[in-house]
């Protein structure tokens, strides 16, 4: 007897004890479900997060502060008493000098600051608008496509040019029916003031951003960003500033160079020019691949962990399987008898309960894996209604992907089969040293 005959044996005997085989099944059929469905939660939950940041800004973004140096002690770390002084602050001019110097690692580069919000309104329409100085690359690294014009240019940040890039929405209602590039804005900032901008580029609005947005208010009264020169915002109104500089950058690397390495090296290359004397303040990075991997390795290890202990189930259902399996041997002794008498050899016995409890372990393991990623897709469609029915803009800012592991089904369907070879080889070994004579007379 070769082994697909053993196999098809085996399917036979399930198919004529489907009941008993079903209940066979049932302690492996719980384990493994349990483990696809928690990591395909785990999955999920880990793709969704790296998904989402990706979909904002990109998992390569640096976002940079000037900080002051925490003291250890034992009691823990604190500020000391040191008052910032005007040279802590980052001038535009380092900055640029920063962005130059390290021109062969950074891909885009960002100085934002809010200036305030704006309101517009004339006899074409009227729109509210958050305006925001910053430089050449905010559209690209917030994810906003620019629809036409252009963007801000070195130009427009070297002469701080009174130029602006809006959002399709905000064009939407202040010129419904018009071309807006070209156009004078007058924006009443909240302090009175008129700032007199033209717009130069519309940007199209990406959705994610107004999950970070207040979207209680209507889509007419949301407040979009109008990018401005920052030389020119700053210029306008030096309020803006905090301090007497800037505290805040950012930029994404090149394809290829670590985020992470260029993030340190950001770190060293202002402590040895910028701080080299100062020994209160730094630049502390903000790195999202490093973020995100401190992230998913957590989760890993949590799905990990919980999937353990919902295996030892497996353990549970192996012993089942053992125990009917021995029930099998004891039930078919004179059908094992005859077989020896008319010439099947041991192994060939041994082959066939061995091949019947491995049958049944892999059934039991294939249909827990359906089971388990149903149970996965269902819990992420049940949780995604939940949030689009309690907090929308959440779920709108979510960039949700339901994603079984492949690695975790191909484990899990192994372990059904080492669960049925491991618990179904001391069954098979008694059934075939059984004496075909005994057998024989097995009544």
């Amino acid at each position: 007897m070769n082994l697909s005959e053993s196999i098809r044996l085996a399917f036979s005997n399930i198919r004529a004890n489907k009941l008993r085989s079903i209940l066979t099944m049932l302690g492996i059929i719980i384990g493994v479900s349990s483990v696809i469905t928690i990591t395909t939660i785990g999955s999920s939950l880990k793709n969704t997060i790296s998904n989402t940041l990706s979909s904002l800004s990109g998992s390569n973004l640096v976002e940079a502060y000037v900080s002051q140096i925490y003291v250890e002690s034992e009691e823990g770390d604190y500020y000391d008493d040191y008052e910032w002084q005007e040279s802590d602050y980052l001038t535009y001019d380092e900055l640029m000098v920063f962005k130059e110097k390290f021109s062969d690692k950074i891909d885009l580069f960002d100085v934002s600051m809010s200036a305030g919000e704006a309101s517009y309104s004339s006899d074409t329409g009227e729109a509210k608008g958050s305006v925001t100085g910053t430089m050449t690359d905010w559209t690209e690294i917030n994810k906003n496509d620019l629809l036409y014009g252009r963007n801000i240019t070195k130009a427009d940040l070297d002469n701080k040019r009174p130029v602006c890039v809006v959002s399709d929405l905000f064009v939407k209602y202040a010129f419904p029916d018009e071309d807006p590039i070209g156009k004078k804005l007058e924006l009443t900032m909240d302090d009175g003031t008129i700032n007199k901008v033209y717009i130069v580029g519309v940007y199209e609005l990406n959705k994610k951003m107004l999950g970070l947005m207040d979207v209680k208010v209507s889509e007419k009264d949301l407040p979009t960003p109008i990018l401005v020169p920052v030389t020119y915002a700053v210029e306008r109104n030096p309020e803006i500033l905090d301090g007497s500089g800037f505290t805040y950058f950012r930029f994404t690397t090149k394809k290829g160079i670590s985020s992470t390495a260029v993030s340190k090296e950001t770190k060293e290359y202002f402590k040895e020019t910028k701080y080299a004397e100062n020994e209160h303040m730094e630049i502390d990075c903000y790195d999202l691949a490093s973020e995100l991997k401190v992230i998913t390795t957590t989760l890993d290890v949590i799905t990990v962990a919980i999937s353990v202990i919902a295996a030892i189930s497996l353990i549970v259902g192996g012993v089942g399987v053992m125990n009917i399996m021995l029930v099998s041997v004891i039930e078919r002794t004179r059908e094992i008898g005859i077989r020896k008498a008319l010439g099947a050899k041991n192994n060939n016995i041994w082959l066939q309960f061995l091949s019947e409890s491995v049958v049944i372990c892999t059934v039991g393991g294939l249909i827990g894996v359906i089971i388990g990623i149903i149970n996965g897709v269902i819990i992420g469609k049940v949780a995604m209604m939940f949030l689009e029915n309690t907090q929308q803009a959440m779920a709108g800012l979510l960039e949700v992907s339901i994603r079984p592991s492949l690695l975790a089904i191909i484990i899990s369907v192994a372990f059904s089969m080492l669960t049925g070879i491991i618990f179904g080889s001391y069954p098979a070994k008694r059934a075939a040293k059984l004496s075909p004579i005994d057998a024989l007379r097995y009544e």
